[in-house]
């Protein structure tokens, strides 16, 4: 049996017009609710000579349902219908079909023109009304299994935090107009660059097309906010495995985040799936901060207007007023929504101006109706609540932020924006917050402040995302981010304040603490926490090595490189083979006496892991400084690793592959 569960009663009562159009043979009209919240079906809205009368009641009593259906035979007496059909989702006996035929047997023919769910779903499962099923998404994505199997790393691979919430998600999601051409394009061009207005439904849309594709067998490989550096050397070099590659927020959150090489990064992938027919790849971004990078990066306006890769820009703000209803409704239904709220909207038809609404986005209705927002007005005063919400939504965040949270809420919040636009890891958010309250002369520390601080704000402001087995903590949605932007920008005493309190690289790379270069000759560098001791080791490196910097603080540092020579690679930072040159030149030996801790075993083994790219890097580098010790001393190695680098690397690539490997 289908899972009806995750149907609205909108969605059932659509699914039950499709399903008595077929057996009936006729078109059909939906008219209006009635005040009980059943849905009424019309083969012409004026005579009614047909009325099917559609009851939800998902997970209710037959007893609810009979109460309803007595109160309804007067007024199908008054409407004096032709034929009259009850279809509700209930499991219904053959006894209950029969009392409810003999309450209208004037206007049926027998006890079959009352549908169950039982019949329902006997006439789904037919092959000849797949086309049905195949229509309404909810059930086709159930009977694919697909959301039991979210969480499958062969099928999802490092999706933790796009699958954050996915079977919620599912249930509100509206199969809108622009989701279905979304899927054509991906069907005819294979690619999709998704542009459109914070809030508009981006990632929601992005999310759901990839757990279609999942699916038909794909493999989904995601990434968010740009971070698409490593993603070329995850994809599969199995040229008939179909995948499809996510970029959530390909751009960044804010433009002036945006990395040196992310336009190139973009350019080489969207060609590697230009040439593999069994690759698919779907981008998102803001469209301002599209615009931006288009306005002053030259050659990423050149990739964006070459039309020779037939990447689609779908405008997400242009959603019908049919999906505006279906998506409110949605969140409504699904988020449950008290009565006396719901009838609020419903007087004088208060729902036709919040979707007509200018400002109208699936985020601001997602706001409007989570129960931590609703619950501050009264239901009598929830529609003007909601258009507050629409008249100024930049500022939703502000009044909650600024009057109602407590001093230590708000410094999370402000700690967690100068980590991540995302999420983070909730041991290296706890540091840097609890050192920021130890050095508050104002604070009583001795209260838990970290978990009463979480209690308060999650599901507010923040949420727990489950990622690699550990816990991550980022803002519930990016409008939070939009605000904390706006708020630090303006509040100079709090980013200073954040500044001489940090104790994170992400700090210093976000901009909230000194500058990195007055750190490392301040030697200063190794006490700020790292994502990992390698993270550490590079960063301090390639600064010492492109400032000149001699400093007792990080000779460990020297000393553990040469002792591990790890393989690893960082955004902005030097590779390990010119580090490795670097150091050993006269000036950096004459310090930090890098030669002494040159070890042989040690240096062969890492001349065996080089690839051929690194192979020159090494090469390139020593001519460069002068380094040539390696050339005579260990010549025979060095010839023979080079030699198995240039085999391994012809092996290892197809000819079609050569653009996208160099």
């Amino acid at each position: 049996m289908y899972n009806y569960n995750n149907l609205s009663d909108f969605e059932f009562g659509i699914l039950c017009k499709d399903i008595m159009q077929k057996k009936l043979g006729m078109k059909l009209y939906t008219f209006q609710k009635g005040r009980d919240g059943g849905i009424d079906i019309t083969d012409d809205p004026k005579n009614k000579s047909v009325i099917i009368q559609v009851k939800h009641y998902i997970n209710s009593k037959y007893s609810d349902l009979l109460g309803t259906l007595k109160r309804e035979v007067q007024k199908v007496k008054e409407l004096n219908p032709e034929k009259y059909y009850i279809c509700c989702a209930i499991k219904l006996t053959a006894k209950n079909k029969q009392e409810l035929y003999d309450m209208f047997s004037d206007y049926m023919k027998s006890a079959n023109d009352v549908m169950s769910l039982i019949d329902i779903d006997d006439f789904l499962e037919c092959p000849e009304n797949m086309d049905i099923v195949r229509k309404h998404y909810k059930l086709w994505l159930e009977s694919t299994n697909i959301l039991s199997m979210v969480f499958n790393q062969s099928i999802f691979i490092d999706c933790e935090s796009l699958l954050c919430d996915i079977e919620e998600d599912s249930r509100r999601f509206v199969e809108t107009s622009c989701y279905n051409e979304c899927l054509d394009i991906l069907e005819k061009e294979r690619m999709l660059l998704l542009l459109g207005m914070p809030g508009t439904g981006k990632t929601m849309t992005t999310k759901m097309l990839a757990v279609y594709y999942a699916s038909k067998r794909y493999r989904i490989r995601y990434t968010t906010n740009g971070d698409i550096s490593d993603i070329k050397n995850a994809i599969s070099t199995q040229k008939d495995l179909p995948e499809i590659i996510l970029l959530d927020d390909c751009l960044g959150q804010h433009y002036f985040r945006m990395k040196e090489t992310q336009g190139n990064e973009i350019l080489s992938l969207v060609k590697y799936v230009a040439c593999h027919k069994n690759k698919k790849l779907i981008m998102n971004s803001r469209v301002t901060i599209f615009q931006q990078a288009k306005e002053r990066v030259i050659e990423f306006r050149q990739f964006a207007e070459d039309e020779k890769f037939k990447i689609k820009i779908l405008d997400m703000g242009k959603l019908s007023l049919s999906d505006k209803g279906r998506i409110f409704h949605n969140h409504i239904y699904f988020k449950r929504l008290p009565a006396a709220y719901y009838q609020n909207i419903l007087k004088e038809y208060h729902y036709r101006e919040i979707i007509k609404h200018t400002n109208y986005t699936p985020r601001i209705m997602e706001f409007v109706t989570r129960e931590y927002n609703f619950k501050k007005v009264s239901s009598d005063n929830y529609y003007e609540f909601v258009l507050r919400c629409l008249d100024n939504p930049t500022e939703i965040w502000h009044d909650e932020f600024s009057e109602k949270l407590q001093q230590e809420d708000r410094i999370l919040l402000t700690t967690l924006y100068s980590l991540t636009d995302t999420s983070i890891d909730e041991n290296r958010l706890k540091r840097a917050f609890n050192y920021r309250l130890c050095n508050n002369t104002m604070m009583d520390t001795s209260r838990n402040i970290w978990e009463d601080v979480l209690k308060r704000l999650e599901g507010a402001f923040i949420q727990n995302i489950e990622k690699n087995r550990k816990r991550e903590i980022g803002v519930i949605n990016p409008s939070v981010n939009d605000f904390l932007r706006e708020y630090m920008q303006k509040n100079d005493i709090e980013r200073e304040n954040i500044q001489k309190n940090a104790t994170e690289y992400e700090q210093i790379k976000r901009g909230f603490s000194e500058c990195m270069e007055d750190i490392i000759k301040a030697g200063k560098a190794n006490l700020y926490n790292y994502t990992s001791p390698n993270e550490e080791m590079y960063v301090i490196l390639t600064h010492i090595c492109r400032l000149d910097v001699f400093h007792d603080n990080y000779k460990y540092v020297v000393e553990r490189f040469f002792q591990t020579l790890p393989y690893d690679s960082f955004e902005g930072m030097m590779g390990r083979c010119e580090i490795f040159i670097r150091l050993l030149s006269s000036k950096f030996d004459t310090f930090y006496h890098t030669y002494d801790y040159l070890d042989e075993g040690v240096l062969i083994e890492f001349f065996w892991n080089l690839d051929l790219k690194e192979f020159q890097g090494l090469i390139e580098s020593a001519e460069k400084y002068g380094i040539d010790f390696f050339y005579t001393q260990y010549r025979d190695v060095l010839l023979e690793t080079i030699q198995a680098a240039i085999y391994a690397y012809m092996e290892d690539v197809e000819a079609d592959d050569y653009l996208w490997r160099l």
